[in-house]
């Protein structure tokens, strides 16, 4: 009888130890196993750890992808990449749009010539209007000359301000122009290193 009180207040003993054991043991954060690639079930959802913040959604670098964590700055860089890979879609008409600038440009360099022209054209009037106005004695012709001298000279200024303003459209579509050949080039270079941007943020257990 007394053998099996002791045993029985062993195991009452023993059992105590474990609950208490078990209440003191620390417990496993199921957070630290997150990182880039580690399946989730429920879409935007978010998570801290050891403070890199992750979400819950589908990697766009990965064909059919599922549920995953990504780091916020996994998903900063294949927004970017997104963003690159549109620009570069958007840009599949170069041909159209420097056919388009080339009609613009021709124009624009048309107009500056026929202004320039006619700039010229003005100032020689006022020359030509000037010295006839010195060389005159006539009081009636001088004030004719007078009149027309200063009509040329308005003439000047607005000519001369509307070359300024074709000038400057010239050198800006020749601007465009250059950026527009260069373009795809640069656009595809900014989609590739991107796309390795985004990559390596990515890269699962990050």
């Amino acid at each position: 009888m007394e053998v099996f009180m002791f045993r029985k207040a062993s195991v009452a003993v023993l059992s105590s130890l474990i609950v208490l054991s078990g209440i003191n043991a620390p417990v496993a954060d199921a957070s630290t196993k997150i990182s880039n690639g580690v399946a989730c079930s429920k879409a935007n959802s978010t998570r801290t750890v050891n403070g890199y913040k992750y979400r819950c959604a589908k990697n766009p670098l990965v064909r059919n992808a599922k549920l995953t964590w990504l780091s916020f700055e996994c998903l900063t860089a294949t927004t970017q990449w997104q963003a690159a890979t549109k620009a570069q879609r958007d840009l599949i008409n170069v041909a159209d749009q420097t056919a388009a600038l080339d009609a613009e440009y021709l124009a624009a360099q048309a107009s500056l010539a026929s202004t320039t022209a006619a700039l010229e054209k003005a100032r020689a009037q006022v020359t030509q209007f000037q010295a006839q106005m010195n060389a005159t004695t006539n009081s009636a012709d001088k004030s004719k000359l007078a009149a027309s001298v200063s009509k040329l000279a308005n003439a000047v200024l607005v000519l001369s301000g509307s070359r300024s303003k074709l000038v400057n459209q010239v050198k800006d579509l020749e601007s465009k122009k250059a950026l527009l050949q260069s373009a795809p080039e640069q656009l595809k270079a900014n989609a590739t290193d991107a796309r390795a941007s985004a990559s390596l943020l990515c890269a699962r257990g990050f």
